[in-house]
């Protein structure tokens, strides 16, 4: 079984020349690239068992700050996801590794080097920029807590922290207002907070943050 890189990158420049260097860097191993979080979602769906590795820049159209990233681990919890993106500031890469990424990459980087980083993390190893710290116990510990929303949940907690009200989350995910309010309910268990407020003000600088690429 041949396994598969996959690239997910809306700008097509970037995405077509990494995916071409990567093919023939490694001509044993297949490359998948898709421009969307949705797409990548379908594309796991359909090959979770040969992906070995997800190249993720944060910044796609229907994605907000970590979300997408959050997504793709709960569809491959065991397998490494890196981070490509135009932003790596100490900031930035401190907030992905305390989502656990695997690595950060720089897009700035050369593409020579890009393609190198690919075989190391596929060998196991991590690579980040220099002089960025581990994350906190307690940043740690949310991020555990935001990995245990179901899809459908991690939904209605960004349109939360977007500012939309219960009648318009319901609205724009076909469902009911009732059913917005479980959703919330389970929500706020799973965070440890007790209200609306709360919750998007811990979630915030996850979901929303990185929007600045």
């Amino acid at each position: 079984m041949r396994w598969i890189v996959l690239i997910v990158d809306d700008h097509p420049l970037v995405g077509e020349a990494f995916e071409l260097s990567i093919r023939a860097a490694y001509p044993h191993i297949d490359v998948g690239r898709v421009a969307s979080a949705a797409e990548a979602e379908t594309f796991v769906r359909a090959n979770a068992s040969r992906i070995q590795l997800v190249l993720l820049d944060l910044m796609l159209p229907d994605a907000t700050g970590f979300s997408a990233l959050i997504r793709l681990q709960q569809l491959l919890p065991d397998r490494p996801i890196a981070i490509v993106s135009a932003r790596a500031d100490a900031h930035a890469v401190a907030m992905a590794r305390t989502f656990g990424v695997a690595s950060y990459l720089s897009k700035s980087a050369p593409v020579s080097e890009l393609v190198n980083a690919v075989g190391a993390i596929l060998r196991g190893e991590s690579l980040f920029p220099a002089d960025t710290k581990p994350p906190s116990p307690a940043a740690e510990t949310f991020t555990k807590q935001l990995a245990s929303l179901s899809a459908t949940q991690l939904k209605v907690l960004t349109a939360l922290a977007d500012g939309r009200l219960n009648k318009q989350i319901a609205g724009d995910m076909n469902i009911t207002e009732g059913t917005v309010k479980q959703h919330l309910s389970t929500i706020f268990k799973k965070l440890g907070v007790n209200n609306r407020s709360q919750a998007i003000l811990a979630i915030r600088p996850y979901l929303n943050d990185m929007d600045q690429d």
